[in-house]
C-alpha cells in the first residue's frame, strides 16, 4: 500500500493564514452549514490532511473557499493539496459568451440532467466555487446574435410573448411558494421548450428578445436552486443567464444577475466576493439605466457596504437608491419594478450590518407592512428577520408576534431559507421557553413541523 505524502500546500496555507488546524476545521464547518451541509471536524481531521489524506468532495473546494476568505485572495482547490488526482471541473458552461449553440447546448444538458431526479445528485454535491464570472468589455462591438445552424420554422412574435410570460408565472409561483416548489418543472421547460425557440430561426430583434428572455427563466431557475439548498448549481445557472443575455447584448438583465449573484455571496459569508459583483453589477447597467433597476442594484451594493463597515459609502448608495426608486415608473413585473417593501427591507439590512439595530427594526417593519398578503416568501422571510432582530433589544413579545406571522406562512413555503429561520426560531425562543408567548410559539413551530409536506 502506498504511503501518504505530507501535505506541504496545506501546511504552507496555514501559515499564510495564520490559522492552526482547528480554525480551519472551524471554518470549514461553517461554511459547510451554510451551504446546507452538516460538517463536524476538528483538529485531527486537519492533521489527517496534513499527513496526505484526501477528503471526499467537496470538501477540498470548501477548504479552498475557507482560505479564500481568510487571505482575500482566489485560492483553487489545487493549491490546497487536497483535490484527487483526475477530477475534473463540474462546471461544463462556456467561460465566455461566443458560441450560440454552445450555450445553449451547454444549459439543456445541463437542466435536462437536472430535471431527471436520478441524475441530479452530482449536480447538487459540488460546493460553492468563488472564483469571479468573466466581465465582458460591453464598450468593445460584439456581434448580433448568430443566427442558428438549423433549418425550420421561423420563431414569431407570439412566441417571444409566451417566453415572458412563463417569466411571471414562474416568478410568481416562486414567491407565492418558494423557489423548491416547480424548479423542476422551469429545467424542463428551459429543456424542451425555450431551447428549441434559441436554436430555430428568427430576425434579429426576436431573437434578441428570445436571448433575454431565456436569461431571465435561466436567472429564475437559479433563484429557485438557491431556494432548493443547491448554491453551486444555482451558481452554473446564474453563469448560464450572464452568458444568454451577453448573446442579446442586455445589459440590464447581466446586471440584474450580477445583483443576484452578490446576493447568494453575501448568504454564504463571502463579503468581498458580493461587494465584487454588486459594485459590476452597477458598472455594467451604467448610469443611463432606467430608474427601477438603479435603485435595486444600488440598495444591494449598500448593503455589502455596510457588511464591510464603508458606512458613509452604505449611506450614499442607499440615499441614491432611494432616489432612483422615487422616479421609478417601470411596469409592474420580476424584471422591470423594484417594489418598496424591497428596497425597505434592504434599508434594514443595510442598518443590521452597521450596528443599529433599532433603526433596522423599523425599516423590516415598514418592508413587512408594505408586503402583499399573497406572496408568502417574501411575507415569511421578512417577518423572520424582523422577529429575529427585536429579540436582541429585549421586545420578546413583538418578536413572537411576527415569528407567528412567520408560522402563518411557512406551510405554503418550499425553500431553504425558510427552514434556516424555522432552526433559528427554535433557538433563539429556548432560554424563554417558560415565558408564555414564545412557549406558544415554540409549540405552535412544533405543529406546523409535524404536518408540513415532506420538504
Amino acid at each position: 500500500m502506498a504511503r501518504h505524502q505530507p501535505n506541504r500546500r496545506l501546511a504552507t496555507l496555514l501559515d499564510e493564514a495564520d490559522w492552526n488546524p482547528a480554525e480551519l476545521a472551524r471554518a470549514v464547518n461553517s461554511l459547510g452549514q451554510a451551504q446546507g451541509l452538516a460538517l463536524r471536524y476538528d483538529r485531527t481531521s486537519v492533521a489527517h490532511w496534513l499527513t496526505g489524506s484526501r477528503p471526499r468532495p467537496p470538501i477540498p473546494d470548501l477548504v479552498a473557499s475557507a482560505f479564500s476568505r481568510r487571505s482575500d485572495r482566489l485560492v483553487t482547490t489545487e493549491e490546497t493539496g487536497l483535490a484527487h488526482p483526475g477530477r475534473q471541473s463540474d462546471d461544463s458552461l462556456p467561460e465566455g459568451p461566443e458560441g450560440t449553440d454552445d450555450v445553449v447546448n451547454e444549459l439543456t444538458i445541463l437542466s435536462r440532467a437536472d430535471a431527471d431526479p436520478a441524475r441530479r445528485a452530482p449536480l447538487i454535491r459540488p460546493a460553492y466555487n468563488i472564483a469571479p464570472p468573466s466581465t465582458p468589455n460591453w464598450t468593445s462591438e460584439h456581434p448580433t446574435v448568430a443566427a442558428p445552424r438549423r433549418s425550420g420554422n421561423r420563431v414569431t412574435p407570439q412566441e417571444v410573448e409566451t417566453l415572458q410570460e412563463m417569466s411571471r408565472v414562474f416568478a410568481n409561483l416562486m414567491e407565492r411558494h418558494g423557489g423548491a416548489h416547480a424548479r423542476s418543472a422551469l429545467a424542463t421547460y428551459l429543456t424542451d421548450d425555450t431551447s428549441r425557440l434559441l436554436l430555430a430561426p428568427a430576425t434579429p430583434s426576436l431573437r434578441r428578445q428570445l436571448f433575454t428572455g431565456a436569461s431571465q427563466l435561466t436567472h429564475l431557475l437559479a433563484r429557485m436552486t438557491m431556494d432548493a439548498g443547491y448554491p453551486s448549481l444555482a451558481q452554473r445557472y446564474f453563469t448560464a443567464a450572464l452568458h444568454l443575455a451577453r448573446q442579446a447584448e442586455d445589459r440590464r438583465v447581466y446586471a440584474i444577475t450580477l445583483r443576484a449573484m452578490s446576493l447568494q455571496a453575501l448568504r454564504l459569508g463571502f463579503q468581498k466576493r458580493a461587494w465584487q459583483l454588486a459594485d459590476a453589477a452597477v458598472d455594467t447597467a451604467g448610469p443611463s439605466a432606467d430608474p427601477a433597476t438603479l435603485s435595486f442594484l444600488l440598495s444591494q451594493r449598500a448593503v455589502t457596504h455596510a457588511y464591510s463597515q464603508q458606512r458613509r459609502k452604505a449611506v450614499d448608495d442607499l440615499a441614491a437608491a432611494e432616489v432612483q426608486h422615487d422616479r421609478a415608473t417601470s411596469p409592474p413585473g420580476p424584471f422591470s419594478s423594484y417594489p418598496r417593501a424591497g428596497l425597505e427591507y434592504q434599508r434594514g439590512q443595510m442598518l443590521l450590518a452597521l450596528g443599529d439595530a433599532t433603526r433596522a427594526a423599523e425599516a423590516l417593519a415598514s418592508s413587512a407592512a408594505a408586503r402583499s398578503d399573497d406572496r408568502h416568501r417574501s411575507n415569511a422571510l421578512t417577518h423572520a428577520r424582523l422577529a429575529a432582530t427585536l429579540l436582541p433589544l429585549g421586545r420578546l413579545e413583538e418578536s413572537c408576534l411576527h415569528w407567528h406571522v412567520f408560522l402563518d406562512h411557512y406551510p405554503n413555503l418550499r425553500l431553504a431559507p425558510a427552514e434556516q429561520a424555522l432552526r433559528h426560531l427554535r433557538e433563539s425562543l429556548r432560554p424563554f421557553r417558560r415565558q408564555t408567548q414564545a412557549a406558544t410559539v415554540l409549540h405552535r413551530a412544533r405543529a406546523v413541523t409535524r404536518t408540513s409536506p415532506d420538504r
